[in-house]
């Protein structure tokens, strides 16, 4: 298993361990006040995601074949997920980020938390996430391309 996916199982068997909607929703709000600082120039528009509910920036960028980002919304349970999405994505290697399968926030007992726009939203973070480390990983010239895969 992959560092991605071990990092959501872990993320799993922690809402498994509350039991119900009501706990997950609660330890999402509380896993918001987690979410490192993410400086204003990081909300304006070109940083935003289209088609959330809410309003969800991203800034992404790569250093030493790494994958890092900072995000912020302006509800608490999105910045919850986004907390949740930097553990499994945040210092990983762009390859791994821009092709590893995410998951874990389809898990019904998580989605038990989301209305059917906010579960369309993380998917739109999910992809918007993604798609930044595929540029990023398209940018490195190929000498990094080729020390990164050794």
């Amino acid at each position: 298993m992959d560092e991605i996916a071990a990092e959501q199982e872990t993320i799993l068997e922690e809402f498994r361990q509350l039991g119900d909607a009501f706990a997950c929703y609660s330890y999402l709000l509380g896993l918001a006040g987690l979410l490192p600082p993410c400086p204003d120039e990081v909300k304006v528009p070109e940083n935003a995601v289209a088609g959330c509910q809410s309003h969800v920036w991203l800034h992404a960028w790569a250093e030493n074949d790494r994958f890092h980002f900072r995000a912020d919304s302006d509800t608490y349970i999105l910045k919850g997920m986004l907390y949740l999405l930097m553990n499994v994505l945040d210092d990983r290697p762009l390859k791994a980020a821009a092709k590893g399968k995410l998951y874990f926030w389809k898990d019904p007992l998580l989605l038990g938390s989301f209305d059917d726009h906010r579960q369309k939203g993380l998917g739109y973070v999910a992809a918007a996430l993604q798609k930044q480390a595929e540029e990023l990983l398209g940018q490195e010239s190929p000498a990094d391309r080729e020390a990164a895969e050794k």
